[in-house]
C-alpha cells in the first residue's frame, strides 16, 4: 500500500476538498493517532491543531504522555481540555480506582455521550479556529461491537446536527471509521506512525516499570491482534511472569 494510496482509502468514506482545515481529537490510541497521520499526509489538508481531553479517565497520564508526543511528532500544536464533571459519570473500567481492572465488556467502559460532547466540543473550536472539520478516530470493530458512537449512523446524525449547531458548516470526519483495527494498523504501517508513542490500553501502565500496556483489556486484544497480522511488535504486561506485573 503506497502512501497516497493509504491516505485516498483512508479519507474515501468523507472525501477532502483542497485546502480543508481540520481539528483533530487526539487520545493517544491507535484510532486517533493514525487518523492525525493521514490528514497530515493528505495533501491540500492542513491540521490546525490536535485536541486532548481530560475527563478524569484511569489511563490519562499515558494517553495524555501519547497525545503530546504524537503531536509533536506530527508538528501539530495540542490543547489539552478538561471536563472535570464528566469523571462522576465514568463506569468502574475508566475511573481512577475503579473496581473492573483490564475490562473487556462495553458496559465496563462506556463513557455516557462521550463522543457527543467531545465532538462538540471540537467542532467550536474548529469553527473558532477557521477549520472546515472536525475529525476523530472511530472504528469498524467498535461499531459492530456495541458502541452506538462509532458508527456511520452516528457520523451522519452528528453531521446534520452541526450543519444546524454551527454557523460555518463544521463538518465531522471519521477518517478511520469504516476499517477494522487490523486494517487500520496496517495503513498506520503505511503512513509511518510511531507505534511506540500509541497508547491504546484501558489501563494507566503495568510491568516493572509501570509503563507497558496491559494486553488483557478489550483494547489492548485489539490492538495486539491488529498488530500480529501486521507484523509488528510491541511489548504487554500480560506476556511478563505474573511477579512481573505491578499496576500504575
Amino acid at each position: 500500500m503506497s502512501l497516497a494510496n493509504a491516505a485516498t482509502n483512508l479519507t474515501a468514506p468523507l472525501a477532502l476538498p483542497l485546502g480543508s482545515r481540520c481539528v483533530v481529537l487526539l487520545s493517544g490510541g491507535l484510532d486517533s493517532a493514525v487518523s492525525l497521520a493521514a490528514l497530515c499526509n493528505t495533501p491540500g489538508t492542513e491540521v490546525l491543531r490536535a485536541v486532548f481531553v481530560d475527563y478524569g479517565q484511569r489511563n490519562k497520564a499515558k494517553e495524555l504522555t501519547a497525545a503530546t508526543s504524537l503531536a509533536q511528532h506530527y508538528g501539530v500544536p495540542l490543547q489539552v481540555l478538561s471536563l472535570d464533571w464528566l469523571a462522576a459519570l465514568l463506569p468502574e473500567g475508566m475511573k481512577q480506582g475503579g473496581d473492573a481492572l483490564s475490562p473487556t465488556t462495553v458496559h465496563q467502559v462506556w463513557v455516557p455521550n462521550r463522543n457527543g460532547v467531545l465532538l462538540h466540543m471540537g467542532a467550536a473550536l474548529a469553527e473558532g479556529h477557521g477549520a472546515s472539520h472536525v475529525a476523530f478516530g472511530a472504528n469498524l470493530d467498535e461499531a459492530e461491537a456495541g458502541f452506538p458512537d462509532n458508527g456511520q449512523a452516528f457520523w451522519e446524525l452528528m453531521n446534520q446536527t452541526l450543519a444546524r449547531s454551527t454557523r460555518t458548516g463544521v463538518k465531522l470526519l471519521a477518517p478511520v471509521g469504516t476499517l477494522r483495527k487490523t486494517e487500520i494498523v496496517a495503513l498506520g504501517v503505511a503512513l509511518q506512525v510511531p507505534f511506540e508513542h500509541v497508547w491504546s490500553c484501558y489501563e494507566n501502565g503495568l510491568g516493572p516499570e509501570q509503563n507497558l500496556p496491559c494486553g488483557v483489556c478489550a483494547s489492548c486484544q485489539h490492538l495486539r491482534r491488529g498488530l500480529v497480522a501486521n507484523g509488528v511488535t510491541m511489548a504487554f504486561a500480560s506476556d511478563l511472569p505474573p511477579s512481573a506485573v505491578t499496576i500504575g
